[in-house]
């Protein structure tokens, strides 16, 4: 059984990985990997985890949650290859291959004091600067992951502040409030069985912030993005049925390079154009 949630809206998932990936990495990192991590990595390139259950008696409440592993990546910032500002930013030593964190706490490959290709795996607290051992190897972190029990899945729409529609149109409108933006686009696309009001602001904001060009605005835009998967995985929405479609599409996926950091836009937006052609196909 795959530890991974095979979803094909997975931003940890990377390109399925080859030998020069692989030896690249090891190049940059200078380290060799655990065959076992290879191994797992050669059926999917990091993503998502379905065992997200990480078992273990030296913590509090005998778990904890791990919800995605890196995959190899080949440049600054894909899985792995951690980038030099989160490095800084978080006093992230080169000493440890990082396979899952969220800045305050990491989940590591410890080569501290080991130069072999099977190191142990470690939990580093970066506030406290504690690290605990918290398996001999990779083979023995995997084998102490397993599922959560499965639980009654709340009503969505007690999950999400409701928005008026105008105090939305206005934040759009005028692009200075981008909560409302992005939390109010999220509400009324997940509520609302029309979709069109939604595709025609998210596409008129679009293009504002194209024109005006702001450098923060390109994490709008992929919280954007980050919406419509959402709406597909909840409400099966078949998005090829609206006209806004198309041109929001082809905006999305030639967005300039400039505001597009690592090309996240570009390809978050390719990837959700490939799957609504599937969806045209069947």
């Amino acid at each position: 059984m795959s530890i991974f949630t095979r979803e094909y809206f997975d931003n940890y998932r990377l390109e399925d990985l080859s030998s020069e990936i692989i030896e690249s990495a090891e190049r940059k990192l200078k380290v060799k990997l655990p065959t076992a991590y290879i191994e797992l990595m050669n059926e999917q390139n990091g993503g998502e985890l379905k065992l997200k259950k990480f078992v273990h008696n030296i913590f509090e409440d005998g778990f904890i949650e791990i919800d995605y592993l890196y995959g190899i990546g080949q440049k600054s910032g894909e899985g792995i290859i951690i980038d030099s500002y989160t490095r800084k930013e978080w006093g992230l030593s080169n000493k440890f291959i990082y396979l899952n964190g969220d800045s305050h706490n990491w989940i590591a490959l410890d080569y501290r004091r080991y130069t072999g290709d099977n190191p142990p795996v470690v939990y580093i607290d970066t506030d406290t600067k504690q690290k605990l051992r918290i398996a001999e190897d990779f083979t023995e972190f995997i084998s102490r992951l397993t599922e959560f029990e499965e639980q009654i899945q709340p009503d969505i729409s007690n999950d999400y502040e409701e928005f008026a529609r105008e105090e939305i149109e206005e934040a759009l409108l005028n692009g200075w409030h981008k909560y409302h933006m992005t939390a109010g686009l999220h509400y009324y696309g997940l509520i609302d069985e029309d979709l069109n009001w939604f595709l025609t602001q998210m596409l008129g904001s679009i293009k504002r912030m194209m024109e005006i060009r702001y450098f923060e605005d390109h994490s709008t835009i992929d919280n954007y993005l980050n919406i419509i998967i959402d709406i597909i995985r909840k409400k099966k929405v078949d998005f090829n049925n609206y006209p806004q479609t198309k041109e929001l599409f082809e905006i999305l996926t030639n967005f300039p390079p400039t505001i597009d950091y690592n090309s996240m836009i570009r390809n978050k937006s390719l990837k959700i154009k490939r799957y609504l052609a599937m969806g045209q196909e069947r």
